[in-house]
Formats: C-alpha cells, structure tokens, sequence
C-alpha cells in the first residue's frame, strides 16, 4: 500500500503510473491517468492542497523512489491559472478531476540574440472532469488556468522531477522573456 503525507492510499495510481512509465509513452501515461480516474483513484480530497491566495497550490501526492517520475496534485482557485511556462524539458500528462480548466497552447518560433523567445498561440480549449491533457517536447508551451465559479483539482505527471520550469512575461513586438522559477509543493 502506498500512503501520501496526507494518509491517502494511491496503490492504485502509482501502480498504474509505474507500469506506463515502463514505456516511455505518453500515451500510456495518459490511459493510465484515465484508468485510475475511472476507477475512483483520484477522488481523495487528502490528495490536493487547499486552495492557496497566492496562487494555485501543488501538493506533491507521490516521488519515485527510482526518479522515474512525480505525480502532483494541484488546487486552483477561481481566476487562478499559470503564466505561459515550459516543463523543464519532462514529458508528462495532466487530468482534470473537477472544475473546468482553460488551455492556451503555444508554439516556439524563433528566439532572438538577447534571449528573447517568440511564440505564437496555436489554440484554446476547454477541459472538464476526465479530460486528459499531454506535454511532450518541445510542444510543451501553454498557459493553464481554471476558467469556472467553482475550485478545481489536477493530477499531473512528469516523467522526472520537475522543480524548475521557465516563465514567460510578455514583451513588445510579441516578444517573451524567459526566466527560470523554482516549484514548491504546498502541502
């Protein structure tokens, strides 16, 4: 049996993450984030953060003992969303399990002499309870925020540990700066 911090059992997402990442597949990664969801696995309140003021809130639900892998569950407050970001580099998959998340996805064009990157915005979209979202790079760039009245809850997994990403602020000319940011986990 495998216990979070929180007292939660999830043998059944770690059993079912462990045997996809075996694979190296993101969609593997992805049935194996819906199987778990159909079966319940996800419902435990214990596996998220309360919402947080300051932002959406990661609580880490469980870290390969081997490295492999990290899934996170996140809390986020009506309003709350992300800044455009990459994922360090990881492949991963995300699993909306209540609320409605909007995705704005992005991809890089150019960058230019003094660092800055140039992107252009592929597409947005809507993602209710169930739906599955996969990152692989370099078609890792998006914006991610919970678009209802409501809090929302996700499970993400990153094939390795992602406690660093790059932000990005918008500048003139459809321009981003990049900046390098450390990840916390909440609770």
């Amino acid at each position: 049996m495998y216990l979070t911090p929180a007292g939660c059992d999830v043998s059944l997402v770690i059993e079912a993450v462990t045997r996809a990442m075996r694979t190296d597949r993101v969609t593997e990664l992805a049935a194996a984030l819906a199987e778990t969801a159909r079966r319940g696995a996800l419902d435990d309140p214990g596996l998220f953060p309360p919402p947080s003021a300051g932002g959406y809130a990661r609580r880490s639900i469980w870290r390969d003992p081997q490295g492999r892998y990290v899934v996170l569950g996140m809390t986020w407050a009506p309003g709350q969303g992300s800044p455009l970001h990459d994922h360090g580099g990881l492949f991963g998959a995300e699993i909306v399990v209540s609320g409605l998340m909007r995705e704005r996805s992005f991809r890089l064009v150019d960058r230019d002499p003094d660092g800055r990157h140039l992107f252009t915005p592929e597409r947005e979209t809507l993602h209710g309870r169930g739906s599955i979202g996969t990152l692989i790079p370099p078609l890792e760039y998006h914006e991610f925020g919970n678009a209802g009245g409501e809090v929302a809850h996700t499970v993400h997994v990153y094939a390795g540990d992602l406690d660093r990403c790059t932000v990005f602020e918008r500048e003139a000319g459809g321009w981003w700066r990049p900046s390098s940011i450390g990840l916390r986990c909440d609770g």
